[in-house]
C-alpha cells in the first residue's frame, strides 16, 4: 500500500512533469526562431539569385509570447514582451463595442503593426528563447534560487537580462570577460540533476 509520503511525492512529481511539458512550448518557439534565422542566413550566403523568402516561410508557428510559460519567464526577466493573441482579443472586444471607425489614429497604427507582425518576422537572435527554455526548466525543477541569482548577475554585470551567450551546459565558447557563466553552469547542473532524479522516480 502506498504511504502518504509516497503519494504526496508522486503527486508533486506529476505536477513537476506537467510544468516541464509546458516548457516544451518554449522549446518549440526556440526551434522556430532558429529555423527562420537559418533560412535568412542561407539566403544571404547563396551566390546565385533566388526568390525572396515568402511570408509563410518567415511566419513562426510558435512564438515565445504565445505561450503562458514563455510569458511567465518574460515577466521574470522584465523583457517587456506582450502576447499578440491577447492583444488581438482585446482589440476585437473594442471593435465590437465601438467599431473600427472610432479608433484613434494611434490605435489604427497599432492594429497595422499587429497585422504586420502576424505576416512574418526575422528575429535578430534567438537568445531570449534559449534563456527562457532554461528559466522554465529551472522553475519547474526547483532551481528557482539559482535562477534568481542568475538574473541578479545579468543585471549587475550586463545591465541586461538577455545576454547573447550561454553556458548552461558548458562554458567552452564563453569569453573570460563574461562574468555570469558560472551562475549559468550552476543553474544548468541543478536542472540536469533534478531532471535525472525525476526521471528515475517516474520510471
Amino acid at each position: 500500500m502506498q504511504s502518504l509520503k509516497d503519494y504526496v511525492l508522486s503527486f508533486a512529481d506529476q505536477q513537476t512533469y506537467e510544468r516541464l511539458k509546458q516548457c516544451g512550448e518554449i522549446e518549440d518557439a526556440l526551434n522556430e526562431c532558429e529555423r527562420i534565422r537559418k533560412l535568412v542566413e542561407l539566403q544571404k550566403t547563396k551566390k546565385k539569385k533566388q526568390k525572396q523568402l515568402s511570408a509563410s516561410e518567415l511566419s513562426p508557428e510558435h512564438r515565445l509570447s504565445d505561450t503562458r510559460s514563455g510569458m511567465r519567464i518574460a515577466r521574470f526577466y522584465d523583457w517587456g514582451l506582450s502576447n499578440p493573441r491577447a492583444e488581438e482579443a482585446l482589440a476585437a472586444m473594442r471593435d465590437e463595442n465601438a467599431g473600427l471607425n472610432s479608433l484613434r489614429p494611434s490605435e489604427v497604427g497599432k492594429e497595422a503593426e499587429a497585422a504586420a507582425s502576424r505576416i512574418g518576422f526575422v528575429p535578430e537572435s534567438c537568445s531570449m528563447e534559449r534563456h527562457a527554455v532554461w528559466g522554465c526548466r529551472a522553475m519547474a525543477l526547483g532551481c528557482a534560487n539559482e535562477l534568481v541569482k542568475l538574473k541578479k548577475c545579468f543585471v549587475e554585470k550586463h545591465s541586461d537580462t538577455n545576454p547573447q551567450y550561454f553556458a548552461y551546459e558548458n562554458s567552452d565558447d564563453v569569453s573570460k570577460t563574461d562574468a555570469c557563466d558560472v551562475d549559468m553552469e550552476t543553474l544548468g547542473r541543478c536542472v540536469s540533476k533534478n531532471w535525472k532524479e525525476l526521471d528515475e522516480r517516474l520510471k
